[in-house]
């Protein structure tokens, strides 16, 4: 993420642990949209049918659902990609032309350790404008859900 400049630091949203899995394991699971589902802290995560991941650029949509918006899609853009290291995306509206695009960024960081793995997933608030900065709570309307994506994602990855 090297083009958050310092000053949006605490916007970036993260929590980490270390999980007794390889890097290479986790990133696996991270990289398939289609096991997003399976990790997802929000349970807005329907559904996918896209491939895995290859590269910064690639994008994936996200079948959704949530009280407020009912069944919608995501359009994920990856905009980080580092194998077994680094992955992010910015998702946006996919079913809604005009919607506000409030550049979020949901991501993991991987730190090999032998068998096991430093992982810190985040949520991105640092170009968000400020009216979705409020609806946020500067991003820490995100943190339970990284929280419970962690637990999630160790529990596939160590069963």
């Amino acid at each position: 993420m090297s083009d958050v400049p310092d000053s949006s630091a605490q916007l970036i949203i993260t929590t980490s642990r270390r999980i007794h899995a390889t890097a290479h394991q986790i990133f696996e699971i991270l990289r398939d949209p289609k096991r997003h589902q399976e990790i997802d802290g929000s349970a807005m995560v329907r559904d996918s049918d896209a491939l895995p991941v290859q590269a910064a650029g690639d994008s994936f949509v996200m079948r959704m659902n949530n009280e407020m918006f009912g069944d919608y899609e995501m359009r994920n853009e990856v905009v980080d990609y580092a194998p077994d290291r680094l992955i992010a995306w910015a998702p946006k509206r996919h079913d809604k032309v005009d919607d506000v695009d409030w550049n979020h960024r949901w991501g993991w960081r991987l730190v090999a350790q032998g068998e096991f793995t430093d992982v810190t997933a985040f949520f991105d608030c640092s170009r968000v404008p400020d009216d979705g900065l409020r609806i946020l709570r500067n991003g820490e309307w995100g943190r339970p859900i990284l929280e419970r994506s962690l637990d999630r994602l160790e529990a596939i990855a160590c069963p």
